[in-house]
């Protein structure tokens, strides 16, 4: 009886052995089907037409703006839109209010985002309506509407900046991921024309994590410089980063960006050369460069805003391929994008170039400080006037 006893709890039941290939089956199926699930998740189930939106933000209330200098005294003045933090299908546009989303903009985004500058700059940072994850996933309708909603309040909050600040300091402008095709509506708002004081006292644009067309920059009046080297100033950084392993969103990057057109409308530009600028060098060249020349990475989420993070410095090489940064996978696995479950799209708890992009807003700050140094000296006005006699064509007066 015993013998008997034994055998029968060696070999579960067929109903036992199925339920456990099943649930197996719903794993295998979830590992392989994240992204599709995550995208289905997080698709808003009413239309933007219908929808209500959040109460626009009213900037001239401090409430309304994540980062503002209580007293402006750095050399130069960053205008920082943060990137996508409201990762829920309820609306298609956050309220500034939200919860979890403005815990994510205090506690992840503005650190490792705008953490880079706070050494050298006063930082501005406004809170935004800002589109939901999925408009990432969408050239429809909808999702266009969204990020026309976000731009419209991040247009916004930058004349409530410009009328606050010095207009004779040194400027720059820092977008990440959705926040950077905000500041490239900006640049085609408020940038263009031959004689602007905007263009003149911008160090740099800095668009990070959002494939910005070379197009957009030649499109521009005059057209905007693409930064070529570290020392350059009045031109625009771009780049998106990722792994080897992302490959796939390597060539949906590729294949499907956005831009802004002359109509102040969003554009799809499917297959259009990208700006990857290589933040090891601050040029264009697409060879590899090794991390002896990368300044240094930091995760600065978790430490208090405005607390120096630790620099993990030569932890990356990088390479610019075909418009996408792709970067070497880094050995602390706090440094790496996750794969799992939409955390590719999220705001990162990190910044692989956080040191690197602190010292080269310096030196274009520096650069362009003294660049407008010799500007004034060139353009100062004769203090006396000079009798000059009418003479004829090709003699001298006597």
């Amino acid at each position: 009886m015993r013998r008997k006893a034994l055998t029968k709890r060696k070999f579960p039941s067929v109903g036992v052995m199925a339920a456990g290939l099943f649930g197996a089956a719903l794993v295998a199926a979830a590992i392989v089907f994240q992204d599709s699930i995550f995208r289905f998740v997080m698709s808003p189930r009413t239309p933007f037409q219908i929808a209500t939106p959040p109460p626009a933000p009213e900037y001239g209330a401090r409430g309304a703006w994540l980062l503002w200098p209580e007293a402006p005294s750095k050399a130069v003045d960053v205008f920082y839109v943060h990137s996508t933090a409201y990762y829920r299908r309820r609306r298609w546009n956050a309220s500034i209010n939200h919860d979890d989303a403005d815990r994510i903009r205090r506690m992840i985004a503005a650190p490792n985002e705008a953490g880079p500058f706070l050494e050298i700059a006063d930082v501005y940072g406004p809170r935004y309506r800002e589109a939901t994850v999925f408009s990432l996933f969408t050239h429809k309708y909808d999702g266009l509407a969204a990020r026309k909603l976000a731009y419209e309040d991040v247009r916004k909050a930058f004349e409530t900046f410009l009328a606050a600040r010095d207009p004779e300091r040194p400027l720059i402008l820092a977008g990440y991921g959705q926040g950077g095709l905000h500041v490239l509506g900006l640049l085609n708002d408020y940038f263009q024309g031959e004689i602007n004081p905007l263009r003149h006292r911008l160090a740099a644009a800095y668009v990070i994590g959002f494939p910005t067309p070379a197009a957009f920059a030649a499109r521009l009046a005059p057209p905007m410089p693409v930064c070529e080297s570290a020392g350059e100033v009045r031109c625009l950084v771009s780049y998106v980063d990722f792994e080897p392993r992302f490959n796939e969103e390597m060539a949906r990057a590729r294949r499907r960006s956005l831009v802004w057109d002359a109509n102040r409308d969003l554009a799809s530009t499917p297959g259009d050369a990208l700006i990857c600028v290589n933040p090891l060098t601050w040029t264009r060249d697409e060879s590899y460069q090794p991390p002896e020349k990368h300044v240094g990475a930091a995760s600065a989420t978790g430490i208090g805003f405005g607390a120096r993070p630790p620099i993990l410095a030569h932890a990356i090489g990088a390479k610019c391929d075909r418009g996408i940064l792709v970067v070497d996978r880094p050995r602390q696995a706090y440094l790496r994008r996750s794969a799992w479950y939409g955390a590719k799209w999220k705001a990162q708890p990190f910044n692989l170039f956080y040191f690197d992009l602190e010292a080269n807003a310096r030196l274009r700050t520096q650069t362009l400080i003294e660049r407008l140094k010799t500007d004034a000296e060139v353009l100062a006005p004769i203090s006396g006037a000079i009798d000059v006699g009418v003479s004829p064509v090709n003699k001298a007066p006597n």
